[in-house]
């Protein structure tokens, strides 16, 4: 099986994973943070990374919740899974990703990062142009229907043993915004050209999820020019036809100096 098919199965495992906190986090009054970061380099290629964070409260209601986590399917399929490890604030964090070779891999990782109620709609990432001059298009909708069925539908949570907590989700009339947040960060190469995302005047550009239906447009295109290849490119031929030159130049001088010696010889009268 492919490895990208798979990735679609273990991404559905995650959010199944994450439905589970966040159905712990219904019961309480903690929280879970996620952090999807797509990363791309020059040459088109890069890597989706999902960075998921619970709070001190959790992991002191849950203190197994480290172990009961499995993401061998994951390693399976592709993805580099971190350990488990503790926050400073005594929660526990994980992160997995993904790298892809080219944008038409990266488009394929970020709509698996979706199911049908979203939070990704419509990825699209594309390169034009060579590795010196490449413009790059990033795309999509941010759009959650059906608050925790985003992340929590009956058929994720039967993944993981988690149909015990389908009623505590239903009963729940907790704001899903006050128990979870996601965001979705990008570094893209170059200069932004434009965007309606927040840049941070650095590398990257952040969009942040609404949990109350809306819809969000993500627009970013950005212009990376390789200078010193550029120029590179440009001058090398000058350069070539420049050394061409100077041998002509050296060359000629070297015969003119043995021309001269040779007279020089010519004149000089034997003793």
């Amino acid at each position: 099986m492919n490895s990208l098919v798979r990735s679609k199965q273990v991404v559905g495992r995650a959010r199944s994973l994450i439905g589970l906190l966040l159905a712990v986090v219904l019961l309480g009054a903690c929280r879970v943070d996620n952090v999807v970061t797509l990363t791309v380099k020059p040459n088109g290629s890069g890597n989706v990374a999902l960075v998921t964070t619970v709070d001190a409260e959790i992991v002191a209601n849950n203190p197994d919740i480290a172990s009961d986590l499995s993401f061998d399917d994951a390693k399976a399929a592709g993805w580099k899974v971190s350990d488990v490890a503790a926050t400073e604030t005594g929660g526990l964090q994980v992160r997995v990703s993904h790298h892809f070779d080219n944008p038409q891999e990266a488009t394929t990782l970020l709509n698996q990062l979706s199911g049908d109620y979203g939070p990704f709609k419509n990825m699209s990432l594309s390169r034009d142009g060579k590795d010196t001059d490449s413009t790059f298009t990033l795309n999509g909708k941010l759009e959650v229907n059906g608050g925790m069925n985003a992340f929590a539908d009956g058929k994720l949570l039967s993944l993981i043993g988690g149909a015990p907590y389908k009623q505590a989700l239903a009963d729940s009339n907790q704001d899903i915004g006050q128990a979870v947040s996601m965001t979705f960060l990008t570094r893209l190469p170059g200069k932004v050209l434009s965007t309606n995302g927040t840049p941070d005047g650095i590398d990257a550009i952040t969009w942040n999820v609404a949990f109350d239906g809306s819809s969000q447009d993500i627009a970013a295109v950005t212009e990376n020019t390789a200078v010193a290849s550029t120029i590179a490119r440009i001058f090398s031929p000058v350069l070539f036809w420049l050394l061409v030159l100077w041998l002509i130049l050296m060359a000629g001088f070297s015969g003119f100096v043995f021309f001269t010696r040779f007279r020089r010889s010519k004149r000089t009268p034997t003793a």
